[in-house]
């Protein structure tokens, strides 16, 4: 006979299950763009974002809306020719981004599956936090100083073809360290909880 309680651990692990396949395939959307971006380079054609301050053609307005100042941030180039060194930066740090987005994914899924399995605080879990907040911690310096580098050394090659356009420096986004320190931090969370579960294992 099905039991409320049935139903309801059936729906949980439904839930749990759903999870784990929603973290493969962001993992795996996460991936696709870097790897068709490494193919293209592959085949001597570099994709890359470069910063640019180039003003945003725009005529007066006499009345209504109309644009009194307005520059582009960013370009996203197909490149060729460029040389070897700058086309293995910039693919060393998609490289490392796709590396860092696999690893987090994978940690991701695999929490959720220690759920599915009722072991939230197994040992394997707090080595699998650890390694994805250093992932990104290291993986987004990585990915950010050698892609960055790379996208700087491709500014300097494009700029005397495209009228200096092209600003020879690069953007980070801080908030991903931020988020490899709140995984490492958890790592600790889970790790206290996997020692709490072990002392208190025969006390019930």
């Amino acid at each position: 006979m099905t039991t409320p309680e049935s139903i309801s651990k059936t729906m949980e692990r439904g839930t749990l299950a759903l999870f784990v396949a929603a973290a493969a395939v962001i993992g795996l959307l996460l991936l696709l763009p870097p790897l068709r971006q490494i193919a293209h380079m592959a085949g001597g054609r570099t994709p890359v974002g470069l910063l640019t301050d180039a003003e945003v053609p725009h005529v007066g307005s006499a009345g209504g809306a109309g644009i009194e100042s307005a520059t582009f941030e960013s370009a996203w180039v197909i490149a060729t020719g460029l040389s070897d060194s700058t086309r293995g930066l910039v693919a060393a740090g998609v490289g490392f981004g796709a590396l860092t987005a696999a690893i987090t994914a994978g940690a991701v899924a695999y929490f959720f599956l220690l759920l599915l399995w009722k072991r939230p605080f197994h040992r394997s879990l707090v080595v699998a936090t650890q390694i994805a907040g250093s992932a990104l911690l290291l993986g987004s310096l990585l990915s950010g100083g050698l892609g960055g580098l790379g996208r700087m050394m491709a500014a300097s090659e494009l700029n005397p073809i495209a009228g200096d356009v092209f600003l020879v420096a690069f953007s980070f986004e801080p908030g991903v360290l931020l988020a490899g320190v709140a995984v490492l931090a958890l790592s600790f969370v889970f790790d206290r909880g996997q020692r709490l579960q072990r002392d208190t294992e025969g006390l019930i």
